[in-house]
């Protein structure tokens, strides 16, 4: 039986350790160490023994079963691991396929980028050289010319060379007291910029030109170069002159004459009117009538002579500005012509008080009477009203002259102010065609400007617009 039971626990699986089996043998019975023929002669082990080695059996069955579960908890655990790790390396893969296939997307625009590039530049190069005027590109820190097209260096550009240099044989840059820097104006300003210079050209001739300069900026608002170009102004200088000159002459030209004229005709414009007086009854009737004519045409011949020499005082004269109460002016203009105006029925208004302006007080006299004059000779029959208005405009003061007679057509508004320039319902008035031109030039001196506006059913306005140059007080 005890046999038995023994097969039974090495079929479960559960071997005792060698070592307990040595102590359980380790101290046999004296009297059965040896058996017959010297041999040892196995004996049963006692009940508690078997049940001790039962016992170990069974803890090492339970920890056999644990180390299995654990076993299989531990390969559960690494599949698991294994598939995350799979899942992982897949959703890398994925991402790394996108990100080549996103490179390689950026790769072609790139290569596609650097190719319009190329072609931007190769039209620009194209556009640079077919220009007829010389083209820069400048650096804004050290004056270095980085890009420059065929008609601004004769053959290739020496590296380093720097704007001064290369146009005005310098060693320095402009300073200003010949003419400014345009780099040094447009990294002040950070705007465009144009100047006149006098440039060398690539054959090494001076020529003026017109220098225009355009600031390039960093992304910090930085200018850090300024594109260049220079128009030759070489032949448009020599005409200026030119006309310059020949102004000079017509007007020195036209003063001798107006001048040389003013004498021998007051002369014989008294002449004729002695004769018209002292003879008229003498003549018949057709006598009478070219005498008539010929004073007529005398008086307008001094007339023009008269209004000639104005408009010359007008360019040349040196105006003395200073402090004048307008209404002095309006007042002293209205009593020249209190006959006339009331003769025909003629109101007059002005505004009153006006603030205190800054002008030439004798050339604003000149100003008004023509207005006054023009509005009596081309307002015709049906003008009953003359009034001067004022409003305060900031920096200016704007004055406007009203009459209710003949309107101006809107196509003469510009040439009534030119020389001899006259409207079409002028025919058969008198007059000379200068006394607005005369206006416009004083006005001009005031830095002012004058226009017209007008319809034909509804009179004529003529604006003053004159800056204030000085505190006005108003006038009482």
């Amino acid at each position: 039986m005890k046999t038995k039971r023994r097969t039974r626990v090495h079929a479960a699986g559960a071997f005792p350790r060698a070592q307990s089996v040595r102590r359980v043998r380790s101290n046999p019975p004296a009297s059965d160490q040896h058996g017959p023929g010297g041999s040892r002669k196995p004996e049963l082990s006692s009940g508690s023994e078997l049940q001790a080695l039962r016992a170990e059996s069974q803890l090492l069955g339970r920890k056999l079963q644990e180390a299995r579960a654990r076993a299989e908890r531990a390969e559960m655990e690494l599949a698991e691991t294994r598939d995350e790790i799979e899942a992982r390396v897949r959703q890398r893969s994925e991402q790394l396929a996108r990100a080549n296939e996103h490179l390689r997307q950026e790769m072609l625009e790139h290569r596609q980028d650097e190719e319009r590039i190329q072609q931007q530049n190769e039209f620009l190069n194209h556009v640079l050289e077919s220009l007829t005027h010389p083209f820069y590109v400048l650096d804004a820190n050290d004056y270095t010319i980085k890009m420059a097209n065929s008609a601004a260096v004769k053959g290739e550009l020496r590296p380093g060379i720097t704007c001064y240099a290369l146009t005005h044989h310098r060693d320095s840059p402009c300073d200003g007291r010949e003419h400014g820097c345009p780099l040094q104006i447009v990294k002040e300003t950070k705007k465009p910029v144009t100047l006149e210079h006098v440039h060398y050209d690539r054959e090494g001739n001076p020529r003026n030109v017109e220098v225009h300069g355009y600031p390039i900026f960093d992304r910090d608002g930085k200018v850090i170069q300024m594109l260049e170009y220079s128009l030759d102004i070489t032949e448009r200088k020599l005409m200026e002159q030119q006309l310059r000159d020949n102004a000079e002459k017509i007007k020195l030209f036209a003063y001798a004459v107006s001048h040389d004229l003013k004498s021998p005709m007051v002369g014989m414009l008294g002449l004729i009117r002695l004769l018209h007086r002292r003879y008229g009854d003498q003549l018949d009737a057709k006598g009478k009538k070219f005498c008539e004519q010929i004073l007529k045409g005398a008086e307008q011949v001094a007339a023009l002579v008269e209004e000639i020499n104005a408009y010359i005082k007008a360019k040349e004269t040196v105006f003395h500005f200073e402090p004048v109460d307008p209404l002095d002016i309006l007042h002293t203009v209205r009593d020249e012509f209190a006959p006339l105006l009331s003769l025909r029925g003629i109101s007059w208004s002005e505004p009153d008080p006006l603030p205190v302006m800054i002008l030439d007080r004798l050339a604003m006299i000149r100003v008004f009477r023509n207005l006054t004059d023009n509005a009596v000779k081309y307002g015709g029959e049906n003008l009953r009203s003359i009034a001067i208005g004022y409003r305060d405009e900031g920096e200016q003061h704007l004055l406007s002259f009203f009459d209710d007679g003949a309107g101006i057509r809107p196509e003469d508004s510009e040439k009534i102010f030119e020389v001899f320039g006259r409207p079409e319902n002028a025919r058969g008035i008198e007059g000379t065609g200068l006394g607005l031109a005369i206006v416009r030039e004083i006005v001009g001196k005031h830095q002012g400007r004058i226009w017209v506006e007008s319809a034909p059913a509804a009179g004529v306005t003529f604006y003053l617009s004159l800056p204030k140059q000085a505190a006005a007080k108003p006038c009482c």
